[in-house]
């Protein structure tokens, strides 16, 4: 099988930058990938991050959307920049029958979202969403013991978790844009819609009319935490939540109850960055993660307390050796969903994010 040839948008020379950790690391090792175009802002740029990650000489830069669009050697249009440019960065690959990968969020707002995946059927154009968490081992761990049984009949459901993107009084100066709603990326949309993916896909999608999302805003007004630690004097507006909050039920088992609650602000010291419990009649799994969700990284552990036996069990995940565990953490289930995206498994696509993006809207409602 010939390789999937890739163009992408947002791979700067700048080492850390995240297209750097997460999309070029799995694409420049796999056999199922060649990278043969980037797009940045400038043609400059552009040739500077090329030579910075020793692509090939032939490596086409590109410094507009639509001139990478209309290269008939790209199969996959990449698109690795902030939330509120993901509508127009993707938009020329749609028009022009380009398969296309954008991160989550699919874009700044739902009506983008609804257009974006319009436009991409209209075309007959594959979709790909950046909603990496359900290639998870460890997710998929999870799912795996709920559908055989494992657990018996499922009771409850719980989720709590922290990020740290604000500091109680302070927001780091790189998360600065997810105090403003317009740029589309914030903690709702970004972490909620990733760790409500997650676990949606591994237990089942909200009943319909079974649940109540909330999501408040407490800090509305908040200081800049320089990269030396130093606060600004300033006070800047916010108007995205920081307290994220939902209730209901779950179609695959309808007996559960399910409960979900994700917060801006230091974490307990000393305490994981997020707990999520599955309560059965045969016992209770305890999966525990270093950050706020599953996106990002493998579980911590993943524990059951066997009532049956009355004992703990340990499960360890497959994380398919050292070609994958070597890689940075933000590009391991990234990578992840490319492959599945390469031989034919299956992946989240825009269908699925519009339906995530209705999810996020219900949140926004609540917001006073």
């Amino acid at each position: 099988m010939a390789p999937v040839r890739v163009g992408i948008v947002g791979l700067s020379a700048r080492q850390g930058a995240w297209a750097t950790l997460a999309h070029l690391p799995r694409l420049a090792k796999s056999a199922n990938y060649e990278i043969v175009a980037l797009c940045n802002s400038s043609i400059e740029s552009t040739k500077a991050a090329i030579k910075a990650h020793n692509l090939p000489e032939t490596t086409k830069a590109y410094d507009t959307y639509e001139a990478l669009a209309a290269d008939p050697d790209v199969d996959l249009y990449v698109v690795s920049t902030r939330a509120d440019t993901h509508y127009d960065v993707a938009m020329p690959a749609l028009r022009a029958g380009r398969n296309v990968f954008v991160e989550w969020p699919l874009a700044a707002t739902t009506a983008q979202a609804k257009e974006m995946a319009a436009v991409a059927k209209e075309n007959k154009v594959k979709t790909m969403i950046g909603l990496q968490g359900r290639m998870s081992p460890s997710v998929n761990k999870v799912k795996d013991l709920v559908d055989s049984g494992a657990l018996g009949e499922i009771h409850s459901v719980n989720y709590q978790g922290a990020i740290h993107v604000w500091q109680n009084n302070a927001a780091s100066d790189r998360y600065h844009y997810f105090m403003d709603r317009r740029v589309g990326g914030n903690l709702l949309t970004i972490y909620g819609g990733h760790v409500l993916d997650s676990i949606l896909y591994a237990l089942g999608e909200l009943k319909p009319g079974s649940y109540t999302p909330l999501a408040v805003n407490l800090r509305r007004k908040m200081h800049l935490m320089k990269p030396d630690g130093s606060l600004s004097e300033e006070l800047y507006d916010k108007d995205t939540p920081d307290q994220i909050l939902l209730q209901g039920r779950l179609d695959r088992h309808p007996s559960a109850v399910f409960s979900f609650h994700l917060r801006a602000g230091d974490r307990f010291i000393g305490s994981p960055g997020s707990t999520w419990r599955i309560y059965g009649t045969k016992g209770e799994l305890a999966v525990e993660f270093a950050s706020a969700g599953p996106q990002m990284a493998k579980a911590l552990s993943i524990r059951f307390s066997n009532a049956e036996k009355g004992e703990i069990e340990e499960f360890v995940t497959d994380e398919g050796g050292e070609e994958w565990t070597a890689l940075p953490t933000q590009g391991q289930n990234i990578g992840r969903l490319y492959e599945a995206y390469a031989t034919g498994q299956p992946y989240a696509d825009f269908d699925l994010a519009v339906k995530r993006h209705e999810l996020i809207d219900e949140f926004w409602a609540t917001m006073e």
